[in-house]
């Protein structure tokens, strides 16, 4: 009985290493095929990336995407882009107000001119950002709110206080970009169907 086992699992091993080694032959042949494409001019990491997105559905490649941009939007990385413009509105059009744009008429006063010159206030710095971002968490802001240029020191000390103030790291996903769960088909439902 040992002898019929001691076959048994030697067959079940060589099968194995037969199988590693069709495996480390097409990994080869998968590693030359990225060579000649790259011999011919496409970039293998983004073909690479491409097949990885082609694995899934269309539903988690779109989630996936959402969640990219938001996560972008979040660290000021969609700056002056028209996708960026958009993520920003988007996380933020609950906050808005109805008029937060200024009329036309009060950028003119009674006579016509233009608004004199006011004197401007000066720029905030680093702490002061870091207060702003407090402040702006306790009243309720998103951290899109953050009033400072991407790659301004202010912008991460805003950020960083905004974060603090709240005990979250700014990356939560806003109502409007969550996925929607389907509700369950009844048992009847389906009995219906068939």
């Amino acid at each position: 009985m040992a002898n019929a086992t001691d076959d048994r699992l030697r067959l079940l091993i060589e099968r194995i290493e037969r199988l590693e080694e069709e495996k480390k032959g097409i990994a080869d042949d998968i590693k030359d095929v990225y060579a000649e494409a790259k011999a011919v001019g496409y970039d293998a990491k983004i073909m690479r990336q491409i097949i990885r997105l082609r694995k899934m559905t269309v539903e988690d490649r779109r989630e996936q995407q959402a969640l990219l941009d938001v996560y972008k939007a979040s660290l000021g990385m969609l700056d002056g882009t028209p996708l960026g413009r958009w993520a920003i509105e988007r996380i933020t059009k609950k906050d808005r107000a109805p008029q937060d744009e200024i009329d036309a008429t009060d950028s003119v006063d009674d006579a016509g001119d233009a608004p004199a010159e006011q004197s401007r206030e000066p720029e905030p710095d680093v702490d002061q950002a870091r207060a702003l971002g407090a402040a702006a968490a306790r009243e309720g802001k998103p951290v899109t709110a953050n009033p400072f240029p991407a790659r301004d020191l202010r912008r991460a000390a805003w950020d960083e206080a905004w974060c603090q103030a709240l005990g979250s790291d700014g990356m939560d996903i806003p109502d409007a970009w969550r996925p929607t769960k389907k509700a369950p088909e009844k048992a009847s439902e389906k009995e219906a169907a068939e």
